[in-house]
């Protein structure tokens, strides 16, 4: 069977799978794998019977308690390795009552699967299981084999996920798809070159306390970290050394977002400076202990993001001469610059022939762009020293929020990706 004929079977085969798409979506969303603490052994237990079921052989790693990785394993006759990481830990439901359906049912309705983590990530997960099912059944080896990963702790820097993984060596191959990102449409598709990287701050201010009847007597801890926020928010101002070659795809990028019409003409300013500049979130205050007591600590804790292949080094520098130049006495700082996003040069051999994947599956040129927010892929890049590739079903804009959901759309066109990519690359 020629190479073209093969990827064709394939797609052909997924295009038939809609409604076990969306079941297998459905019940990985009904394991409850909330981080804290993000146990995710039942719903391990589950994806494992189901590639087992299939012949598809099975090994989990883990590094503590009910929290298992598991990676299925579709050998390969043609040289090389390639990854498929995803996760299946998922962010706190919030109130329920904002949910028109229970955030932990995996509701079926209509072309959607709604529920928390059907759309960040468990869709995705339920694509690759069903992609890399298809392809054991039909693709007979001609194809360089295939590692599905399933893991823990994303949503917390993949501690005990694919950061062990990496760190611990379990991670080798020669390319790595992850499956955490919104594809686009069929019209138009796109796909991620890398990620933002964060500088997790955490500013806090000592004061010294009194009762609060004689406020004079004390030092006003909140106080001192109300004065130094807008200095530290003032980073949101510094340039970015931006590598050249990432300048189209961040043009794009911006082109995209901006291409919704809902936007603000504030939130439209905010997004044409999104990569140039660090963007600041003030996300945690903490301070006081008793409406009469002045408090002698508080802390603020901002998530702030910068493009990959830009000097973390050189902003936490800046940070820190403006905490300095604001003069407030008793401000400390716990800047954690980690890793740093992670980038892919546009002309990498992987970049190239994930390209060429998603033009024979869906008929376009996929549109090249950043993702704003963390993957994995910072720890497969960064660590385990392996080229990735980022595509999926996520819907943009739900992740997170009351009423996730993905639709059969998506998950079919992430299948029928997944599917041929291991069919399209050829090691170099």
């Amino acid at each position: 069977m020629s190479h073209t004929s093969l990827i064709n079977e394939v797609r052909n085969k997924i295009s038939g799978l809609s409604k076990e798409l969306m079941e297998v979506t459905s019940r990985l969303v009904q394991f409850p794998t909330v981080v804290p603490p993000g146990y995710i052994d039942e719903c391990v237990a589950y994806a494992q019977s189901y590639f087992q079921q299939r012949g598809i052989t099975t090994t989990i790693h883990q590094h503590v308690e009910r929290k298992p990785n598991l990676c299925a394993t579709i050998p390969g006759k043609k040289p090389g390795k390639v990854l498929w990481l995803g996760h299946l830990d998922v962010v706190p439901e919030g109130d329920h009552a904002a949910w028109k359906h229970p955030p932990f049912s995996g509701k079926i309705a209509g072309n959607r699967v709604y529920g928390r983590g059907a759309t960040d990530m468990k869709g995705s997960c339920a694509a690759a299981m069903i992609a890399a099912t298809v392809l054991h059944e039909i693709a007979q080896g001609e194809h360089p084999t295939l590692e599905v990963w399933l893991t823990a702790d994303e949503e917390i820097g993949g501690q005990d996920g694919a950061k062990w993984l990496a760190e611990s060596g379990k991670f080798q191959g020669d390319v790595c798809l992850v499956g955490d990102a919104s594809g686009g449409s069929r019209d138009r598709p796109t796909m991620e070159l890398g990620c933002k990287g964060g500088m997790a701050t955490v500013i806090k201010a000592q004061g010294v306390t009194a009762h609060g009847s004689q406020p004079y007597l004390g030092s006003n801890a909140i106080e001192k970290l109300l004065a130094v926020i807008p200095h530290v928010k003032k980073i949101g101002e510094f340039p970015l050394d931006v590598p050249t070659e990432l300048e189209p795809v961040i043009q794009a990028s911006i082109d995209f977002l901006l291409e919704d019409p809902s936007l603000t003409p504030k939130q439209r300013d905010g997004t044409r400076r999104l990569y140039h500049y660090p963007t600041v979130s003030l996300n945690i205050i903490q301070g006081g202990v008793k409406r009469n007591v002045v408090p002698d600590k508080a802390e603020a804790t901002f998530d702030i993001r910068i493009t990959p292949g830009c000097s973390i080094t050189r902003v936490r520098d800046r940070m820190l001469e403006l905490l300095k130049e604001s003069g407030v006495e008793g401000i400390t700082a716990d800047i954690n610059t980690g890793r740093g996003g992670f980038y892919e040069s546009p002309s990498h051999p992987a970049v190239v022939q994930f390209r060429k994947t998603i033009q024979l599956v869906l008929g376009k040129e996929p549109l090249m762009k950043l993702s704003t927010g963390g993957t994995d892929g910072i720890s497969v890049h960064h660590i385990a020293r392996i080229p990735c590739v980022t595509y999926g079903p996520i819907v943009p804009g739900v992740a997170h929020t009351p009423n996730e959901y993905v639709t059969v759309e998506n998950l079919l066109n992430a299948a029928q990706v997944f599917a041929a990519f291991p069919l399209v690359y050829t090691k170099e």
